[in-house]
């Protein structure tokens, strides 16, 4: 696979995840991320042999190269805003629990304090 085919194939994957992340389909988005990383690990190999041989990017693969990079800095941010919502979400379904137990504050006994509930204290 040349440079110019393997960068091409980079470039539709991340068209693909960024098409799932809009849409916000974990399966797709899943299936397609990963083969994007096996795609942008065969680009860096590729990348790394044509350095090997001293042969320069071309310019015009460089810009392509930097949009990529422009694109997944776009892909970390709405995968962020998709982590906060679902927190947010998942937070709101279940609320964290502000309010004591009702025998007691969970923590066990305290000094001064009764462990059990007082209904079962011997009286004595």
């Amino acid at each position: 696979m040349s440079l110019e085919e393997s960068l091409s194939a980079v470039e539709q994957l991340i068209e693909k995840v960024s098409a799932a992340l809009l849409a916000a389909d974990p399966q797709s988005l899943e299936k397609n991320s990963t083969a994007l990383r096996d795609a942008a690990a065969q680009f860096a190999r590729i990348l790394e042999q044509t350095a090997a041989r001293g042969l320069p990017l071309p310019v015009q693969l460089q810009k392509r190269v930097d949009a990529i990079g422009g694109m997944l800095a776009n892909h970390r941010e709405g995968l962020a805003r998709l982590s906060a919502n679902a927190d947010r979400q998942v937070a709101s379904l279940l609320p964290q629990a502000s309010s004591p137990a009702t025998y007691g504050d969970g923590r066990g006994a305290q000094p001064g304090k009764p462990g059990v509930a007082r209904i079962y204290k011997s009286a004595g």
